[in-house]
C-alpha cells in the first residue's frame, strides 16, 4: 500500500443544482476520518463565453465565497483540514475534471439537489454530473440531498 495520503475533492457548488455545500463537506470529512487524507474544497465559477475568464462576476463570486465558508464551517466542526480552490472555467464538468487531475484526487464528492416538482429536473441535474461520472479518472461519489416532505 502506498504511503501517500488520499486526496478527496469536495465540489461545493457551481454546477447549477449543486446546492448543499455543508452536507457535501461533511461527507468528505467522514471519508477522511481515520485515514491519511487531504481534503480539497472546490468551487467552479462558470464564466460565460461572452466574458473574459477574469471578468468580475459578483453573483457567482459571492456564491463561491458563501459555499466555501459553509464548507469550512463543516470542516472546522469535524477537526479536519482543507485547502480551497475556486476555479474559473467555461465548462462546469471540465472545470471539475481539470481540478481533480491537477490535485491528483482519488475521490470526487458531488452533492446534488433535485426538485421532483420541476419537470425534467433530473435531466438537468445529470448534465455536468454525468460527464464527470463518465470521464473522471478517479472514484466519484454522488450525494443526493434528501427530499423534504414539501418537495413531494
Amino acid at each position: 500500500m502506498e504511503n501517500s495520503a488520499r486526496k478527496i475533492l469536495a465540489v461545493l457548488g457551481g454546477l447549477g443544482t449543486l446546492v448543499h455545500a455543508e452536507h457535501t463537506a461533511e461527507l468528505a470529512c467522514h471519508l477522511c476520518e481515520g485515514r491519511r487524507a487531504d481534503l480539497v474544497l472546490g468551487y467552479p465559477i462558470i464564466v460565460p463565453l461572452t466574458a473574459a475568464l477574469d471578468a468580475r462576476l459578483p453573483t457567482q463570486e459571492r456564491a463561491a465565497q458563501d459555499a466555501i465558508e459553509c464548507g469550512l464551517r463543516a470542516v472546522a466542526q469535524r477537526n479536519c483540514r482543507a485547502t480551497i480552490h475556486v476555479v474559473r472555467h467555461r465548462d462546469p464538468a471540465e472545470a471539475i475534471l481539470e481540478l481533480a487531475r491537477d490535485e491528483r484526487a482519488d475521490v470526487i464528492v458531488l452533492g446534488i439537489h433535485v426538485n421532483p416538482n420541476v419537470p425534467r429536473d433530473y435531466d438537468r441535474a445529470e448534465t455536468a454530473e454525468d460527464e464527470i461520472l463518465r470521464r473522471a479518472e478517479c472514484e466519484v461519489i454522488i450525494d443526493r440531498e434528501p427530499l423534504l416532505i414539501s418537495d413531494v
